[in-house]
């Protein structure tokens, strides 16, 4: 019989299966009520884990993170802004992570007027440094952008553009639900104060 504490979060459960009871819970921290598009983006959240992670493994410093996005998107953050650095904590955590600043293959620092496309093996890449078949390109200078933090409009749509690319490697052909939990709903739902749909993911 297996008995287990959750010392992150205070749960305990027991069972021999994979399927467990669980023996005990504890709240940890405040409930964050998220609505509309907010939701969706928790959902999505929740389903990369789910996806992504080993069963039983535990990544304090990855829950902690997803704790920290929750309540962020409880708030009034962009939830671009909140879902890439997620996105980005996430590929780290697993072992996926990459230098925004580096070529991962050549160890060159970015060039603002050099394209780049990115390789699950190094990371970035300048193009024509090795095969890219169907790899979206990214500017140099994007990506120092997003290194950055930057904000603007281009800036957010090549950090979602490149973060969908890296995770759909490692999330397989398999749909994510959430998308199109989103796509079933987005014609009675009310856009935020973002106006950017989960479509975006």
């Amino acid at each position: 019989m297996l008995k287990k504490q959750c010392l992150e979060c205070g749960d305990s459960f027991s069972g021999r299966a994979e399927l467990k009871t669980l023996t005990g819970s504890e709240v940890a921290g405040e409930v964050v009520s998220l609505k509309g598009e907010r939701l969706f983006s928790g959902i999505y959240l929740n389903e990369l884990l789910i996806r992504l992670l080993h069963r039983n493994d535990t990544h304090p410093n990855l829950f902690i993170a997803y704790a920290d996005a929750i309540a962020t998107l409880g708030g009034e953050r962009s939830m671009d802004d909140t879902l890439r650095q997620f996105e980005f904590i996430l590929l780290e955590e697993l072992g996926y992570g990459f230098d925004l600043r580096v070529d991962g293959h050549s160890g060159a620092g970015v060039c603002e007027t050099s394209w780049y496309y990115y390789h699950q093996e190094f990371g970035l890449v300048e193009q024509g440094a090795t095969s890219n078949p169907g790899s979206p390109v990214f500017l140099g200078a994007d990506l120092l952008a997003i290194a950055e933090g930057g904000h603007s409009p281009e800036t957010r749509q090549a950090a979602k553009r490149l973060l969908r690319h890296a995770l759909a490697g490692h999330l397989g052909d398999k749909p994510l639900k959430s998308r199109e939990l989103f796509r079933r709903t987005a014609s009675h739902a009310e856009p935020d104060g973002d106006g950017i749909d989960l479509a975006r993911h």
